[in-house]
């Protein structure tokens, strides 16, 4: 159940551990050089079977961005941080994806591979759950670690299903699938993404968004031994959409 959620345990632990950075801002990208070592995100592997994914600060058109590649491989990078939704409540980012992954389907477990993926997560009251969902929770956690994540909003650029698609993660009904670009979407193209995080969250778990404490980049195709390739630009919490 949890393979793709060790990700997010370990993302989670970071933040609550005492970890969290007291930046108010995403650490940019294109802020670094090209060719440096990637400052202010945590590199994740999965282990075992997965190679890690290929991440690089690379120049596109004269602005540092982060590469993503990924050859039957699956890592992300990581930023602990705790951002209040009230005040933030805007994710933005640019990304392109220019090499799709195949044989990949939308929020179920053979298929679970993407281009690029966005997580984001929320420090949420267990004790605010369903009997069932908590119960379910503990056992998770006594079994796979104290701080598996009991919310969270997963962005993903897929390719089969329609822009706007959304759907529970085939591992977790805790981690919200929202397909942000999906079929017809261009590739090889930059596109701009702005998401309200208080309203995916309330549109996920009916009410309102605690704080943020992590937020993921990621790409992933070893589910389905295949390759892929894109490119994330600055990700930021904002008060405003991009223009």
């Amino acid at each position: 159940m949890l393979t793709r959620l060790r990700l997010l345990l370990w993302a989670a632990a970071l933040a609550l551990a005492g970890e969290v950075c007291a930046d108010t801002a995403l650490p940019r990208f294109s802020a670094q050089p090209a060719g440096a070592a990637i400052a202010g995100w945590v590199p994740w592997t999965l282990g075992g079977k997965a190679a890690p994914a290929d991440f690089r600060l690379t120049d596109v058109d004269g602005h540092t961005v982060l590469r993503a590649e990924a050859v039957n491989a699956a890592s992300a990078l990581i930023h602990a941080g705790r951002f209040d939704t009230t005040v933030t409540p805007w994710l933005n980012w640019r990304w392109r994806a220019d090499r799709l992954p195949t044989g990949n389907r939308f929020a179920t477990r053979d298929g679970d591979d993407y281009v690029l993926r966005v997580y984001v997560l929320f420090d949420y009251d267990i004790a605010k759950l369903p009997f069932g969902a908590r119960t379910k929770l503990r056992i998770a956690r006594a079994l796979h670690g104290d701080q598996v994540p009991a919310a969270v909003l997963c962005y993903v650029w897929d390719n089969r299903v329609p822009p706007g698609t959304r759907a529970w993660s085939a591992y977790t009904d805790r981690v919200r699938m929202i397909a942000v670009e999906g079929d017809g979407s261009p590739t090889g193209v930059w596109r701009n993404a702005s998401r309200n995080l208080r309203d995916d969250f309330r549109e996920a778990f009916g009410e309102d968004a605690p704080p943020v404490i992590g937020v993921v980049v990621a790409a992933d195709t070893d589910n389905t031994a295949g390759s892929s390739l894109g490119h994330f630009g600055d990700l930021s919490l904002d008060a405003q959409p991009l223009p």
